[in-house]
């Protein structure tokens, strides 16, 4: 099995939430494995994405949607990750403070981003508490005590690192809550040294996932097993001589299209190939929430757009709003927006 295996609680209702949240399991992943290594069985890791402590969906319930809930066989991290693309201040007094702009940093209930954790990791920890004893290996027999959660870690993470101007101390009782701040890029350090008093079998880990807080498999370690939203949009590669008609599937977020077929990061690549004119990275297509998917030109040679009983424009360096029935034209490639459910 490869790690981590990541489950997902609840599906975000948005466009911009669901890629943002794939961005998030792509960087966790990557930060996870990229992490000290050791011995094998420490890097068994189950994390859980988008979820409720009471196992009902924010959105159902009015229950508050907690983040992360990272485990491996000796320890247990709640976290939420936030992105601060400047520095922040944080003061043992418990003040967080944007030192960009001097705003104080707060949640919509006032609460600074550690009590906002601290709360979510309390709530997480008392359902666990609660069905300890559900956790025991029967393989191991009695000699097995049921896990404590008691030094179960909350953390904020820096998304995607901390910024090195930030100023970050904390009082002796957050240490001592085991409360931390740390970037997105420490969590896999700090995983691997967390010795939390506890022995979570795989069995145990996947059962609180999937069973007590109703997790979903969405990524086996390697590929993701579903995608959030069902793809609405296509091109049709049109046929030229010898050259067959593809259809390619166009997904929520970015896609893009040219020469180019290795992936960079996390793009979705639409690969033309058996034309010149086309550029290496000639062109994004976004898809969102709406019946419109805004092509942006990034090319050399410019796209040539045809519009539903319009007439073709030219497009180069800008982007535009496109709708379903547009032609467009990549250098001497023709391929048509249509709606999935047409065919």
């Amino acid at each position: 099995m490869v790690y981590p295996q990541i489950y997902l609680g609840h599906i975000p209702s948005t466009a911009a939430e669901r890629i943002a949240l794939r961005v998030r399991a792509l960087d966790l992943r990557a930060a996870l494995r990229a992490g000290p290594r050791s011995r094998p069985e420490l890097d068994r890791t189950f994390a859980l994405l988008n979820f409720a402590a009471g196992g009902v969906p924010s959105e159902a319930g009015g229950a508050t949607t907690i983040e992360l809930l990272l485990l491996r066989p000796h320890a247990a991290i709640v976290a939420a990750i936030r992105a601060y693309p400047g520095p922040i201040e944080v003061t043992p007094d418990g003040h967080w403070t944007d030192l960009t702009t001097g705003a104080a940093i707060r949640d919509e209930r006032g609460r600074s981003p550690l009590q906002s954790v601290r709360a979510q990791r309390d709530a997480v920890r008392a359902r666990l508490d609660q069905h300890a004893g559900s956790l025991l290996d029967p393989a191991a027999g009695s000699a097995v005590e049921a896990p404590s959660f008691a030094r179960m870690v909350g953390a904020l993470i820096c998304a995607p690192d901390t910024h090195p101007e930030s100023h970050i101390s904390l009082d002796v009782e957050d240490h001592r809550q085991q409360l931390k701040i740390l970037g997105l890029d420490e969590l896999a350090g700090l995983a691997a040294m967390i010795r939390a008093g506890m022995q979570l079998s795989e069995g145990a880990m996947r059962w609180i996932v999937a069973e007590l807080f109703e997790g979903q498999q969405w990524h086996d370690g390697e590929r993701f097993l579903f995608e959030l939203a069902p793809g609405r949009f296509q091109l049709r590669v049109l046929g030229d001589g010898d050259r067959p008609e593809v259809v390619v599937p166009l997904m929520e977020g970015d896609n893009i299209a040219g020469r180019r077929r290795s992936a960079q990061r996390y793009e979705r690549r639409i690969i033309l190939t058996g034309d010149d004119l086309i550029s290496s990275d000639h062109a994004r297509l976004s898809c969102a929430d709406g019946d419109l998917v805004i092509l942006s030109d990034t090319s050399k040679n410019g796209t040539w757009v045809t519009p539903p009983g319009g007439t073709e424009e030219w497009l180069h360096s800008a982007e535009r709003a496109i709708a379903l029935g547009t032609v467009l034209r990549m250098g001497m490639t023709q391929m048509r927006l249509e709606r999935i459910s047409e065919l």
